[in-house]
């Protein structure tokens, strides 16, 4: 079973899907670290916790977004077209 019918969809699922695929992995692992991290801080402030993992919740998706970006900067160092 053949999952892309050629090379062109492969790579332009590769350059679009994968990362946010990366992304939707990713963004758990950094709310966890986050909620360990900042959640009692922000708790001890805010008093609330539907506010905390609101505020979590933003922490994590701006993160997230710009972990993406840094990696994709990275890789567009390695695997440009001009080698």
């Amino acid at each position: 079973m053949k999952i892309f019918s050629d090379l062109d969809t492969k790579k332009r699922f590769m350059k679009t899907g994968l990362p946010l695929m990366v992304g939707i992995a990713w963004a758990p692992i950094i709310w966890m670290v986050f909620m360990a991290s900042l959640g009692p801080v922000l708790f001890k402030i805010t008093g609330s916790w539907l506010i905390t993992q609101g505020g979590i919740v933003l922490l994590v998706l701006l993160a997230t977004y710009f972990l993406l970006k840094v990696f994709h900067r990275i890789g567009d160092k390695f695997y440009s077209k001009d080698e």
